[in-house]
């Protein structure tokens, strides 16, 4: 049986490499000459601000927010690799306005109660009472 030379895996260069792109940080900085970077934090603090006064102003529900991180590749055919970044934040939604009113009889939106205009409705008659005082004899 002859020996079989066993392969050995390639040696890489790649600790070595001080252009190497190790980090997802690193790798932002990359775009915009590292302004992309540098404006990423201030509007995330941004998003965390708009749900904190949310909260304050509309209670806890409904204060979601988030953003989204999108990174391209082009692969050339040289080894090149162009890329492109894209950031969408957003932030909570303000609730729906609400109010009130009711509806008439005749279908119509009014701002007057139909308890209120039960109750308004005039002095009911209670009988028998005395025509001349208006007060309401016992019955028996």
């Amino acid at each position: 049986m002859a020996n079989r030379k066993i392969p050995q895996p390639e040696s890489t260069d790649d600790d070595r490499d001080p252009y190497a792109v190790r980090s997802i940080e690193h790798l932002l900085t990359l775009f915009d000459g590292g302004h992309f970077l540098t404006e990423l934090m201030p509007e995330h603090r941004e998003l965390l601000q708009k749900m904190q006064d949310h909260n304050e102003e509309f209670g806890h529900k409904g204060a979601k927010g988030s953003f989204t991180l999108s990174v391209s590749y082009e692969l050339g055919g040289a080894g090149d690799l162009g890329m492109q970044v894209a950031k969408d934040f957003k932030g909570p939604k303000r609730p729906p306005s609400h109010a009130h009113a009711f509806v008439d009889r005749q279908g119509q939106l009014t701002l007057y109660s139909p308890m209120m205009k039960r109750m308004h409705s005039g002095v009911r008659d209670v009988t028998p009472h005395d025509p001349e005082t208006g007060e309401v004899r016992d019955v028996d």
